[in-house]
């Protein structure tokens, strides 16, 4: 059994139920980042899980840089492999009170190391749901 599945949680489980009705968009021919779609660049609170590349389980909250409706970036303390697959909760909010959460499904496209040491992610989003 891989590390991955070792090490999915309660929490994982949920989310898993949650999104396996959301929506699927195909990336199986995406091998690179194409910046086709427009972005928003807010700080968006999110919350990312997976396997990093020393092949250890990470769960960090971070903020989003910007996204698009296939993709997002965003930093982290720990680097991710390309390819990999990671879980998001994102918080949309629109205001100090409202807005929206999903729960999203993504892959990364590629992760650069950042002057301050994190890791800037971009993922691509293959599945999502909103909460």
């Amino acid at each position: 059994m891989s590390r991955e599945a070792e090490t999915k949680t309660t929490l994982e489980l949920h989310i898993d139920g949650l999104i396996a009705d959301g929506e699927t968009t195909d990336f199986a021919s995406r091998t690179q980042e194409r910046r086709q779609k427009t972005r928003i660049s807010e700080p968006f609170p999110a919350r990312i899980w997976g396997v990093d590349s020393g092949d250890l389980p990470f769960n960090v909250d971070s903020v989003i840089d910007n996204m698009s409706s296939t993709g997002l970036y965003l930093k982290t303390p720990r680097e991710v492999g390309s390819g990999s697959e990671v879980k998001l909760i994102v918080h949309l909010l629109s205001g100090a009170s409202s807005g929206v959460t999903a729960a999203v499904h993504g892959r990364i496209l590629r992760s650069e190391l950042q002057a301050d040491g994190n890791y800037g992610l971009a993922i691509a989003i293959s599945k999502h749901r909103f909460l």
